[in-house]
C-alpha cells in the first residue's frame, strides 16, 4: 500500500491557543475545530473547505491557521496553494519553526513528483476510438469503464474523458516500464479501480483510513480531490500498486514485506528529503526497526513505525539496488519464488547475509 501524505498530524496549536480569539471569533473557532476533525477522518477538501469559512469569519491574523490549512491542501497535492498559505504565515511569524519546515518539506514534494511527468504529453484529446470504448454506467453516478487487452479500469469519480484518456495512457505506461525493469507482464487483464473520496469519511471506502491504493488481486487506489486528480500523484500511486502485483507473480506471494514494498516504493518515486531526514534521525537514536518487525505487515505496526517501515524499507532496497543492480533483485524474487528462504536467498544471490545489509536494526 501507499500513503499519498504521511505527515503527523496532532492536535492544532490553534486549539491550545484558543484563548487568544475573542468572544466574536466562536464561529471561527467552530470551523477550525471542525477541520481537525476532518483532517484527522482523512476529509482533506471538507477540511479545507472550514479552514477557509474559519478564515472569512476571524482569526486571520493567527500564523498557525494558515500553516494548518496548507498541510490540508498538502495532502490533495495542491503544492501551490500549501505555499501560498506558508507564505502568508511566515508573513505573520517569520521564524514560525512549523511553517519553515513544511514549507520545505512541501517544495521538495512537489519537486519530486513534478520528476514523474511532463504535463505537455498529456495534452493530446483522446483518439475516437477511445472514446468509443469509453462505457458510462447509467445505474451508478459518475461511474466510467474502459477496456484493454492488459487492463479493466473502473473510474468512479466525476472525471472528463481527456482525464480518463490521461489515466488510460498512464496504467500503459506503467505496464511497459515496470515490465521491463522487472520482466514480467501479467497475463490476464488486471482489474483497477480509481476513486475519489472527495472528502467522504474514510469508513466509507473499502480502503484503510491512511491507505490510498492497494493491491489485493486487483489494484485499488483513492485520492482526495475537489475536482480533477493530480496526475502525477495518480501515477506514483499506480506504479506502487502495479509493482506489488508484479512481485506477487514473480515470487508467488513468497516475498518479504521489507522488499516488496521498498521495491514497491522505489520505483513509485524518488524518496524526499524528508525522509531521509527521518531516516538519518532513526540512524542516530539507534531506533532503527528490525527485519523481524520490518518482514510483519506494515498495516499493523503504529503509524509512526509503520512511516519510519516504509521508508527503511525503501532505503533498504535502495541501497541493494545501487550496490548490485536490477539483474540481481531479479534473481533474488526467482530464488524467493522457488521457497527458499529470504536470509539463505540473500546469501546465495548477494554475498552477504541478513545482518550484513545496512539500514536495519538488531534483529
Amino acid at each position: 500500500m501507499l500513503c499519498i501524505g504521511d505527515a503527523h498530524f496532532n492536535a492544532l496549536p490553534f486549539l491550545k491557543e484558543a484563548v487568544y480569539l475573542n468572544q466574536s471569533s466562536s464561529l471561527a473557532l467552530s470551523h477550525f475545530q471542525q477541520a481537525t476533525l476532518s483532517y484527522g477522518q482523512s476529509c482533506y477538501v471538507e477540511a479545507i473547505q472550514h479552514y477557509l469559512a474559519g478564515l472569512k469569519l476571524g482569526a486571520a491574523q493567527h500564523h498557525y491557521i494558515y500553516a494548518d490549512l496548507a498541510k490540508a491542501y498538502e495532502m490533495v497535492g495542491q503544492w501551490d496553494k500549501a505555499l501560498a498559505c506558508l507564505d502568508m504565515a511566515l508573513r505573520l511569524c517569520p521564524d514560525s519553526p512549523t511553517a519553515l519546515r513544511r514549507k520545505a518539506r512541501i517544495l521538495d514534494e512537489k519537486a519530486c513528483y513534478a520528476t514523474l511527468l511532463c504535463y505537455d504529453d498529456f495534452r493530446k484529446p483522446p483518439p475516437q476510438e477511445f472514446l468509443e470504448g469509453l462505457e458510462e454506467d447509467s445505474t451508478t453516478p459518475s461511474k466510467q469503464v474502459i477496456n484493454s487487452e492488459f487492463f479493466n479500469l473502473t473510474c468512479y469519480s466525476s472525471m472528463t474523458p481527456q482525464t480518463v484518456w490521461n489515466i488510460y495512457r498512464l496504467i500503459h505506461q506503467t505496464r511497459s516500464e515496470l515490465g521491463v525493469i522487472l520482466g514480467c507482464y501479467p497475463i490476464t487483464p488486471v482489474p483497477i479501480s480509481i476513486v475519489n473520496t472527495n472528502g467522504m469519511a474514510s469508513s466509507q471506502s473499502s480502503l484503510p483510513k491512511w491507505a490510498s491504493g492497494c493491491y489485493d488481486g486487483s489494484i485499488q487506489v483513492a485520492y482526495c480531490a475537489a475536482g480533477e486528480p493530480v496526475l502525477n500523484i495518480l501515477y506514483a500511486l499506480l506504479r506502487h500498486e502495479w509493482v506489488h502485483l508484479l512481485v506477487h507473480y514473480l515470487t508467488r506471494g513468497y516475498c518479504p514485506v521489507w522488499l516488496n514494498e521498498g521495491l514497491a516504493q522505489i520505483m513509485a518515486r524518488p524518496m524526499f528529503q524528508s525522509e531521509r531526514f527521518e531516516l538519518a534521525h532513526a540512524i542516530e537514536k539507534q531506533s532503527l526497526l528490525s527485519f523481524d518487525v520490518l518482514n510483519k505487515p506494515f498495516s499493523k505496526l503504529p503509524a509512526r513505525s509503520r512511516k519510519l517501515a516504509y521508508i527503511q524499507s525503501t532505503a533498504i532496497t535502495e541501497y541493494l539496488i545501487q550496490q548490485f543492480g536490477f539483474p540481481k533483485i531479479r534473481e533474488l524474487l526467482y530464488e524467493l519464488s522457488e521457497g527458499t528462504q529470504t536470509e539463505d536467498a540473500i546469501e546465495h544471490v548477494f554475498a552477504q547475509t541478513l545482518s550484513e545489509i545496512p539500514l536495519a536494526g538488531a534483529l
